[in-house]
């Protein structure tokens, strides 16, 4: 997912304040001082106006005027009163502290931190000064410096907030044993902080660690079920390896968080929910969470002169799913009338892929390692006119780039199927199956309506070749098989009775899944057991290239699709290797992604509308080895010649949109929803 900062700096002392000693404050002033601290901040400030009117440097009621305005959330207002109070009262390291804190507040950090080195040079032992300084260097991303910081802090008081900023620096640097260790001691001190056990199952997971980072997730629920975000990890966390003991308990748990507006990972709701006006509840609160939107004008660029400058976003341009699927189009863009650029910020995995597409985008900019605010200053020097997002709410997501108002236009496209609930996302490029027009007042975004699918995909791909014996991958040459490629979270319960029923009543068959998880595996199979299905009828794909993936297809003799969250990528894969992929129709968008490419390829008729039809259909192929050919040589026909894998048609239809949306925007029209 993404790709939210969970990383917060945390800080014990922000705005406490003492009095010299050799001041005595009036009866009027312990008055304002009391009002302001049991929350009635108006007679409190009425009392310190007054106070000042008398005296213009009272350095208490400077101060503590100041203090009230940072606590109202104004800290322009604070400002020129801590400023004033500083001066006049320089030797108070509490006083500099504060004023320190709101010029960070004001992201003014160069000078914050040289007000804080002031108070350090006041008073060596104050641990939060040095604290606050690293907080600063950490969101700075100078992450040693803020170690360094942090280090200084724990050995004047060691504190759970200390270690947890001190594990949060080291996990951004990549060093998850000293982050682990730095939680486990922020834990010690403060046990029954709910974000110290959120971070540590964070730091658990990428250690590969899970049974760990599990019980810290359900540590974390126990301490404040609506936490942001821990309930819904634990909810894929457990979805990942087909842990079903509390799956409906869990499904009415999410529905009831979101409708309550907890914050829930949307990617996690997506694969879970088929309630499209609820997904949208759920983008919403994540964007006001973590990425609402900064208010940057949306400027008016120049029109272009030759060529309309567009950028696709992704942490994906590598050996995954959306670079297999956009390539080809990236390759097909028209460059003289586009300039197509790459802005990357997600690993370089050095594959041949990550080449292809290096090679295949006019600019290429790794920003990986660019702070997001500098990642919009990039692209609004490149005078990006269209940014394509590929990756949404997906894993490694930066949304606070397009929070940013990057680009004048920005659209949503491919890699996240639903909406992403921005005010700051002006268009999602779908078509008329995924998104019905009916459903449009569930989308944050205008919709744009390719007229095939909205699916891109790769013409280039080679066709399978050196397809496997049956025997050399663990299937009978006699079974029949039914394929379920699709990642063990998407598998539901009722699914799994519905695959389970079509074992019963098919003689011989197997289900063929991917290998994931060890104990998905096993759930799985004990699931099958308990369905009266013998475990050695689930068959387990292991993890191997993508070509030799995209060949074992073959093999198989049905894909059976899941719900409410169909193949996407998977069930492209399965077309073009030729295995016909059943589906049965949802009721959000990534339900209804089979159906759109179904319909792309021409093979409409598998394309069901309940899990009853489901079910009979695929009985009925598998009963019926004419049947099966007849949509096999359909499927291979239709291949070369339907518009599903007709990349080079897709690229006209993107580019399309691209223009309207431009044209649009240059005449000052608001983004509004339009068919290619």
């Amino acid at each position: 997912m993404g790709s939210r900062n969970n990383h917060m700096s945390q800080q014990s002392r922000n705005t406490g304040a003492s009095a010299p000693s050799s001041l005595h404050p009036s009866a009027a002033l312990d008055k304002a001082i009391s009002a302001q601290r049991s929350g009635n901040l108006s007679d409190a400030e009425r009392a310190y106006t007054t106070i000042l009117k008398g005296s213009r440097t009272h350095p208490i009621a400077l101060h503590m005027l100041g203090l009230l305005h940072a606590q109202r959330g104004n800290f322009a207002g604070a400002e020129p009163l801590l400023k004033k109070a500083a001066r006049v009262d320089s030797g108070n390291p509490d006083v500099l502290f504060n004023y320190a804190n709101v010029l960070r507040a004001l992201d003014k950090t160069d000078d914050a931190l040289a007000w804080l080195a002031k108070v350090i040079a006041l008073s060596p032992n104050f641990a939060d000064a040095h604290l606050n300084r690293g907080a600063i260097l950490m969101a700075r991303h100078e992450l040693h410096g803020a170690i360094a910081e942090f280090d200084r802090a724990i050995a004047i008081e060691p504190s759970s907030a200390a270690f947890a900023n001190r594990g949060s620096a080291f996990h951004q640097l990549g060093q998850f044993d000293e982050a682990h260790d730095s939680y486990r001691r922020a834990i010690e001190l403060a046990p029954s902080n709910p974000q110290n056990h959120f971070v540590l199952s964070e730091v658990l997971t990428q250690m590969g660690r899970e049974d760990e980072a599990i019980t810290a997730l359900e540590r974390t629920v126990a301490l404040n079920k609506t936490f942001p975000f821990a309930f819904s990890k634990l909810v894929a966390s457990r979805r990942m390896r087909a842990d079903w003991r509390s799956f409906e308990v869990e499904q009415a748990a999410m529905d009831d968080a979101v409708d309550s507006h907890v914050p829930i990972d949307p990617f996690t709701f997506f694969h879970a929910s088929s309630s499209p006006a609820r997904q949208l509840t759920c983008a919403k609160t994540y964007v006001a969470n973590v990425a609402p939107e900064r208010g940057a004008a949306i400027l008016r660029t120049p029109s272009p002169t030759s060529r309309l400058r567009v950028a696709y976003l992704s942490a994906d341009f590598r050996r995954h799913a959306t670079a297999h699927l956009m390539a080809g189009v990236i390759e097909e863009h028209d460059r003289e009338r586009f300039e197509i650029s790459a802005i990357s910020y997600g690993p370089d995995d050095r594959s041949e892929m990550r080449d292809r597409l290096t090679a295949a985008f006019e600019r290429f900019e790794d920003v990986s390692h660019f702070a997001d605010e500098d990642v919009v200053k990039l692209i609004r020097q490149l005078d990006i006119e269209v940014l394509v997002d590929l990756g949404g709410f997906t894993a490694g997501a930066r949304p606070k780039i397009l929070a940013g108002r990057a680009a004048p236009i920005q659209v949503n496209y491919l890699g996240f199927p639903g909406t992403m609930g921005a005010s700051y996302i002006d268009y999602v490029m779908a078509d008329r199956i995924v998104i019905p027009e009916g459903e449009q007042q569930h989308y944050a975004e205008k919709v744009i309506y390719l007229p095939d699918t909205y699916q891109a995909t790769d013409a280039r791909r080679p066709l399978p070749q050196n397809v496997p014996a049956r025997t050399e991958v663990g299937l009978a040459d006699d079974a029949f098989v039914y394929c379920a490629f699709n990642r063990t979270a998407k598998i539901t319960p009722v699914l799994f009775d519905v695959w389970m029923r079509l074992l019963a009543k098919t003689a011989g068959s197997v289900l063929w899944l991917l290998d994931g998880d060890p104990i998905a595996t096993e759930n799985l199979r004990r699931e099958a057991v308990a369905r009266g299905i013998a475990a050695e009828r689930i068959v387990f794909a292991p993890n191997v290239p993508a070509d030799e993936h995209l060949a074992r297809h073959q093999l198989a003799d049905l894909f059976l699709d899941t719900l409410p969250y169909n193949a996407h990528t998977g069930a492209s894969d399965a077309l073009w290797a030729g295995l016909p992929v059943l589906t049965c129709l949802g009721t959000a968008f990534a339900g209804r992604v089979a159906a759109s490419l179904l319909n792309a390829v021409g093979l409409p008729e598998l394309v069901t509308q309940s899990l009853d039809k489901y079910e009979e259909l695929a009985l009925r192929i598998a009963r019926d080895s004419e049947l099966r050919t007849a949509l096999k040589s359909k499927l291979a026909a239709h291949r070369a010649t339907w518009p599903l894998f007709d990349t080079t048609r897709m690229a006209r239809h993107i580019e399309k949109a691209f223009n309207e949306m431009w044209r649009r925007h240059y005449a000052g029209e608001a983004p509004a929803s339009f068919a290619v």
